[in-house]
C-alpha cells in the first residue's frame, strides 16, 4: 500500500482498493476514519463500494500504519487538511468523493469549504457539527478535559468507558464492541489526547453555507453526539440531504455498512446523473 511522504518528514499510510479496468476512471472515494481509528473500520464497505469506484483510505499521522509523531505534538485542523491534501496530490487525485466517519466528516466538509474543486460530494457518518459540552463533560470521566481522561486511563480504557456514545451497545454485538475497543487503543494515548484536543475547537457551523457540494448525511436518530445536529446541517447546508436509521444510535458506519455504503452508492449515481463528478 503507498506511503505518502509528508513536508515534516514523516509518511502516511494509505490503503488502496482498486479492482476496476485501467482505462476504468469514475471519481474514486476516499474514506477518512473518525478520532483515533484507522482506515479498518472502513472494511466492511469495501465490497459494495470497490465494483464501481477505487477507494483510498489514509490514516491520519499516529494512526494504523502511518508513521507516529513525536510524543509532544499538537494537531491542528489545517495540519490535518494538510495530510489529506498531501495524499491527493501524491496519488493524483483532483476530485474525490468524501466518506467521513464522526471527526473524518467534519475534516471533509473543512474541505469542502476552502478545496471546493477537490471534493465531488460529501458522505458523512454520524458527523457533528461540533463537540458538544455535554459530549466534553462526559468524555472528561474524573479529569478535567477529555484529553486528561485519555491520558490518565489509556485511549482503550477510556474508549471502554466511553463507547456507549460512539457506538449504539444496544445493536452492536460483543465482538464488535471489543474490536473497536481493540483497534482504538492501538493509538497511543498523547496522539488520542493531541486530536481529540485539536477536534474539541472546530465548529462548522460558520462554513456551512459556503459549502456548495452535494451531501448525504447518514445517521441513527437515537444518537446523542449527532442526530440532532444532523438537523442542523441538513437545514444549513446547500445540498445536504439528511438520511436517519430509525431506533440507531451512534455507529450506524459499523452497525449497517452495508446499507450505508448502498445509500452512498445510490447518491454518487445521482450526483453524476445531475452533472457533478
Amino acid at each position: 500500500m503507498p506511503r505518502i511522504r509528508l513536508d515534516e518528514g514523516l509518511s502516511l499510510h494509505c490503503a488502496v482498493d482498486d479492482y476496476l479496468w485501467p482505462w476504468e476512471q469514475p471519481t474514486p472515494v476516499m474514506m477518512l476514519h473518525g478520532f483515533a481509528r484507522n482506515a479498518t473500520f472502513w472494511n466492511r464497505w469495501v465490497p459494495a463500494i470497490a465494483g464501481s469506484r477505487r477507494i483510498y483510505r489514509p490514516d491520519l499521522l499516529g494512526c494504523g500504519p502511518s508513521d507516529m509523531p513525536a510524543a509532544s505534538c499538537h494537531f491542528t485542523p489545517d495540519q490535518i487538511a494538510a495530510q489529506v491534501l498531501a495524499v491527493l496530490d501524491a496519488l493524483s487525485l483532483p476530485r474525490v468523493h468524501w466518506v467521513g466517519e464522526s471527526s473524518g466528516g467534519l475534516v471533509g466538509l473543512l474541505l469542502a469549504a476552502s478545496h471546493p474543486r477537490r471534493i465531488a460530494s460529501l458522505v458523512l457518518c454520524n458527523t457533528p457539527t461540533r463537540i458538544s459540552n455535554e459530549i466534553r463533560g462526559i468524555y472528561s470521566l474524573d479529569q478535567d478535559s477529555t484529553a486528561a481522561a485519555i491520558r490518565a486511563y489509556g485511549t482503550g480504557e477510556w474508549c471502554r468507558r466511553t463507547l456507549g456514545y460512539r457506538l449504539d451497545l444496544d445493536h452492536a454485538s460483543a465482538e464488535l464492541r471489543e474490536w473497536c475497543v481493540a483497534e482504538m487503543d492501538k493509538t497511543r494515548p498523547d496522539i488520542a489526547a493531541a486530536l481529540h484536543e485539536c477536534f474539541e475547537g472546530v465548529d462548522v457551523v460558520p462554513v456551512l453555507p459556503e459549502i456548495q457540494a452535494p451531501v448525504l448525511l447518514l445517521s441513527g436518530d437515537k444518537s446523542r453526539i449527532a442526530s440532532e445536529q444532523q438537523k442542523i446541517l441538513a437545514r444549513t447546508l446547500p445540498h445536504g440531504r439528511l438520511e436517519l436509521f430509525g431506533g440507531y444510535g451512534h455507529g450506524v458506519n459499523l452497525l449497517l455498512p452495508e446499507r450505508c455504503a448502498r445509500a452512498a452508492l445510490d447518491f454518487w449515481r445521482q450526483v453524476e446523473a445531475d452533472g457533478g463528478s
